[in-house]
């Protein structure tokens, strides 16, 4: 029989004796198992596993799907498997099979990366969220992996700003420490710059939140951990090679607009300003019929440049209205292209991949630019049964150039220019100079701005090395180098333009031109040596897990800067003859640290998981660097008891979860504990420019401050039912972090220096955290539904604030509180003593409370009298005496949020994400809400009026003899008077809950709508999968902030005019062959 076989698989069509030609036909039949597997789609799958269970015989699916084994019995279990779909069994019966695989959604949360190591999710007892970044990526047009992650997980906040190549910032679960505290990333396992990472390079990223899954990492976890996890192809991979790109095109979605130019005339004669006009000398009045007129017919009026006209009494008007922020902004551009090689056998896999991102950004003249290029390689051997080696090496390279303000330019986002002023150049014979020059518009700062030059260089070198000393028993080693360089060059330059006064000035003068270069470097290398032991036995399980780490990092600077360049073109630091200013600095620190992990489970039900770790650094006093930090966890799936089996026909698994630990936080600068003093140079005592070397006070030090210990507790659950379509998980934690770092005296001033810091301030937070999603398929349709919302509160719980100023901290404080007056309406005529009024004297009658400081007149902000003794103030700004203000808001951003909606049909999908805050108050004040930006009248005279400022408080006459004297044609106007301007606009803008702004918003982040070809289709051209897409990045945002301020704020996380948020309208395709 065996000969038999042997002969047709090599062609052999003969007889053997005893046995006929049908017979022999009838064996061959049997034994050759066929078939082909596809998709929910009905799609051919091409690479699946298929191979007869319990042996080592089978094969991979061809380019059509399809399958031949040979050597089956009848009876025999066919495994079929593929990456990303659930494996499945069926039983050959001699007939040909027809195999629809089913996606395996859960795939990726089945195991969660944690410290050191990976758990079930079933039996994870701590907060901890995961995603996959080829999901939350998906084909985004972004070049950021931070950015891919804003709203996709509850508790991690993403700031940062806009602007190509924008460093984002993270935070998890809100305000750690008044000293700050960002969370730990780490990729693969070392600390490392997610924001240099190419984000089609990373398979996962977790979120550890609380102290059971942070602790493992010690003092640096206060702020919560962030895992990058790096891909890297599993053993029998077939090997892929993908390309994918996309090219997107970037309009701004919000920017500034002021009133029309009769507005603004109508709002200075309101003012009662002068009716000579401080820019040309131009008449008021005249100025207000040439526009008319201009409107009508522009080529009426024998104007110049961009509406420029010169009277024949040699006054200048503007008469050409536009919009100068919208001037600044242009359509960007942004590219990104990615290939990568992956494969393996059982005991080599390899990923090698390269990656270029280019953006021009939105700005005038594509001087905002960045490029980032990325190379990396991961092979992993099984040299020996017992030993595998694996190696990973990157190199990122990022150059990103960006225009600079300098001397006397005003700044590219400035919003003091009125919007007549012309753009272009400013004819010679109006500013009575030799030649034109250009205005002092944003437009034109940014045409001759200087731009600066950032190059950033970051090699990377990583080792592991696992031994599996016996079953269940593995020693790994890491040791990871990185190195991040940063280079900075710039020059000045210099060149005229004339001002919105008309007065010539040079953006940086004669001789003051200056070169700077600024080289950083840090090195960083980390060594951790681990150990895990698993070991199942009857209803128990073990897991343990000991290890040690060292890591240190090595930080230093250099920057010169040298005034008047002898040529320019080629600015160079020997090329300066004026001074020179050259510093350079250096700090490193080095941890040190051993660590532990012990997991039990009983009947995979009852869950229990203890960490800890022992960590040393040099940041702190000699006698006060160790510090240990452990944390316990418990959980119970309570899903799995017996009283639960009347839910076994819907829920799938329910988890109830609580763990309490501690961890530290060493979120300080080097060298804290030592005394320092400042070295520079100064004009101090002497006339002149001339400078002499000064050496500050020392700085008073405390010899025995040390961690800031951050104590955590948490209690949540974890959901899933109907086949795991529906998955849910909640958390309530509260956090108190205890011996924060503040001056541990108030010190007078006269000492000369401030307070030493000492661990004498505690704080403490709560909050909670829900994520909910479905998936579900109907036929041929499926669909996913996603959200997630998170909420935190800080409170000051210990500080030293002997005067209790509420300007500080103080015990009780609620982090981001605003103080501020209540509103109650305006002063009306009826508030005053008519006949004194009539006289220009404004007394306010019995009872009316008035302003301390000022002299309330009819169409000022009132307030409310809080503390009832008739005078509106600040009080001494203490919480005992607050005077009239109370807590009238808060800054912190609450219920932040996210969500996704997905579907997809026969190849089509379509995915959209949301992204938003619930709850955050602000104030914004200035340019942003009140005419003339709020200013007195030495000031206001020169500040525009915005689109939402034109509803200002009015008197129907101003006429003391006229039956409507102060009487208000619009008594509920938006904003106060601004008649008199300049004499109570102080009072009339302070902080108050009539101008607190709402910065809630939702933004539709991203749409995108993809085709997958149908693979019998791509097949034939020797293709796995192939797909294109259009994607819509910041589609829409709803925001009731005033046009210009956008509610993610800048990377000081404050809401200002700033480089602008943009909308990208993206075009790409995926390949992989």
């Amino acid at each position: 029989m065996m000969l038999m076989l042997g002969s047709l698989s090599t062609g052999f069509t003969g007889t053997i004796s005893g046995m006929s030609t049908n017979d022999a036909l009838a064996v061959q039949q049997e034994s050759i198992c066929r078939g082909v597997v596809k998709d929910a789609y009905g799609e051919t799958i091409i690479g699946a596993s298929v191979v007869v269970k319990g042996t080592t015989n089978g094969t991979i699916t061809s380019l059509d799907g399809d399958f031949i084994i040979n050597d089956v019995k009848k009876g025999s279990i066919i495994q079929i498997s593929f990456i990303g779909y659930e494996t499945q069994e069926v039983i050959w019966n001699g007939t040909d099979l027809s195999i629809s695989m089913k996606e395996d959604t859960h795939q990726l949360d089945e195991v969660i990366v944690v410290g050191f190591g990976t758990q079930k999710k079933e039996n994870l007892t701590g907060s901890v969220s995961q995603v996959s970044m080829d999901e939350v990526l998906g084909d985004r047009p972004v070049t950021s992996a931070a950015a891919a992650l804003q709203g996709a997980m509850p508790g991690l906040t993403i700031g940062g700003g806009s602007g190509p190549g924008q460093n984002k910032s993270f935070n998890i679960r809100g305000t750690l420490s008044i000293n700050g505290g960002s969370p730990l990333v780490l990729i693969d396992n070392v600390e490392g710059d997610i924001n240099m990472l190419n984000p089609e390079d990373i398979e996962s990223v977790t979120v550890l939140k609380d102290a059971a899954s942070s602790a493992i990492y010690g003092a640096r976890a206060a702020g919560g951990v962030i895992l990058v996890t790096t891909k890297r192809p599993k053993s029998g991979s077939n090997f892929k090679l993908n390309y994918n790109f996309n090219v997107g095109w970037e309009n701004s979605i919000n920017v500034l607009e002021q009133s029309s130019l009769l507005d603004y005339i109508n709002a200075y004669q309101e003012a009662g300003y002068t009716n000579t006009y401080w820019a040309g000398n131009g008449n008021v009045d005249k100025w207000k019929e040439y526009l008319i007129q201009y409107k009508q017919n522009p080529s009426s009026l024998n104007t110049v440049g961009d509406g420029i006209l010169k009277d024949t009494d040699g006054r200048v008007y503007w008469l050409s209205e536009k919009n100068m922020y919208d001037n600044i902004l242009n359509s960007g551009f942004l590219n990104n292209h990615n290939i990568s090689a992956s494969g393996g056998t059982e005991k080599i896999r390899f990923r090698i991949s390269a990656g270029l991102s280019k953006e021009n950004g939105p700005l005038y003249l594509d001087k905002d630019s960045y490029v980032r290029k990325n190379i990396s390689g991961f092979i992993s051997a099984d040299l020996l049964k017992w030993f595998t080696q694996e190696v990973t090496i990157s190199y990122s390279d990022a150059k990103k150039k960006m225009p600079q303000n300098v001397g006397n330019m005003n700044g590219f986002y400035s919003t003091r220019l009125v919007s007549y002023y012309p753009e272009g150049n400013i004819p010679a014979d109006i500013i009575n100079y030799d030649e034109d020059l250009p205005s002092q518009t944003p437009m034109n700062m940014i045409r001759y701005a200087p731009v600066s030059t950032t190059r950033t260089a970051v090699p990377r070198i990583s080792t592991r090395s696992i031994f599996k000393i016996l079953p269940g028993w593995s020693v790994t080693a890491e040791y990871t180098y990185d190195r991040k360089d940063v280079n900075y060059d710039f020059y000045s330059g210099s060149f005229k333009f004339a001002d919105c006064q008309l007065a010539v000035k040079s953006s940086v003068e004669d001789g003051q031109d200056y070169y700077q270069l600024q080289d950083e470097q840090t090195r960083y290398n980390a060594f951790n040596l681990y150990s895990n032991y698993e070991k199942r036995w009857d209803k128990h399980y073990f897991k343990a897990m000991v290890g040690f780490n060292q890591e240190s990092s090595y930080y230093k600077l250099f920057m010169g800067q040298i005034k008047g360049q002898t040529a320019p073109i080629v600015p160079s630091f020997s090329g300066g003859t004026g001074e020179k200013i050259l510093q350079d600095s250096y700090s490193e620190y080095s941890i040190r640290s051993g660590f532990a992990r012990l997991n039990y489970s009983y009947n995979d039900r009852y869950l229990i998981e203890v960490n800890g770790r022992y960590d040393g650094s040099s940041k702190f006093p000699k006698d006060s660097r160790f510090g240990f930090f452990p944390s316990v966890s418990l959980g119970w799936r309570v899903g799995q008891e017996k009283f639960m089996k009347w839910s076994k026909n819907w829920l799938d698994d329910f988890k109830i979860r609580a763990s309490y630990g501690s961890i530290g936080n060493q979120s300080i600068d080097p060298y804290q504990f030592t005394p320092g003093m400042a070295i520079g140079l100064d004009t101090v005592w002497l006339n002149g420019n001339d400078k002499v070397s000064i050496i500050s006070t020392p700085g008073l030090v405390s010899s025995t401050f040390t961690w800031e210990t951050v104590n955590s507790l948490n209690v949540g659950f974890d959901f899933s039912a109907f086949n795991n379509r529906l998955q849910a998980t909640f958390d309530w934690y509260k956090r108190k972090t205890t011996g924060m770092l503040a001056a541990g005296v108030e010190i007078p001033s006269v000492v000369g220096a401030t307070a030493p810091l000492q661990n004498i301030a505690d704080l403490s937070s709560k909050g909670w955290e829900i994520n909910l999603s479905w998936r579900d398929k109907i036929g041929d349709f499926s669909y996913n539904i996603g959200f997630n919302i998170y909420d935190n509160r800080a409170f000051i719980d210990k500080y030293n604030n002997e005067s209790g100023l509420i300007s500080d901290y103080y015990v009780g404080k609620e982090i981001g509180e605003i103080w501020g007056y209540e509103s109650d309406g305006y002063y009306s005529i009826n508030d005053f003593v008519l006949e004194d009024a009539k006289q220009g004297v404004w007394t306010l009658k019995q009872g009316v409370p008035s302003l301390l400081g000022y002299k309330a007149q009819p169409g000022d902000e009132k307030f409310k009298d809080l503390d009832n003794n008739g005078i509106i103030s600040e009080g001494s700004g203490t919480l005992k005496d607050p005077g009239d203000r109370k807590i009238i808001g808060n800054t912190t951003a609450r219920y932040q949020f996210g969500a996704n909606l997905g579907a997809s049909y026969k190849g089509f999908s379509l995915d959209v994400r949301l992204q938003g805050v619930g709850k955050r108050d602000y104030v914004l004040g200035g340019a942003a809400l009140f005419p003339f930006a709020g200013s007195t009248s030495s000031d206001a005279v020169f500040q525009p009026l915005f689109y939402n400022q034109t509803d200002y408080w009015k008197a129907k006459s101003y006429d003391p003899n006229s039956p409507d004297f102060m009487q208000p044609v619009n008594p509920s106007a938006k904003i106060f008077r601004i008649y008199d301007q300049g004499n109570n606009v102080v009072s009339n803008t302070r902080t108050s809950t009539k101008y607190l702004q709402n910065a809630a918003y939702l933004r539709i982040k991203n749409v995108t709508l993809s085709y997958s070809f149908p693979k019998n289709w791509i097949s034939k051209v020797f293709l796995q999968d192939a797909k294109i897409y259009v994607s819509i990045e910041n589609l829409a945002t709803f925001s009731s902030l005033p046009k210009g301020y956008d509610p993610e704020g800048n990377t000081e996380n404050e809401i200002v005019w700033d480089y602008p948020y943009y909308r990208t309208i993206s075009l790409g395709a995926n390949i992989t062959f």
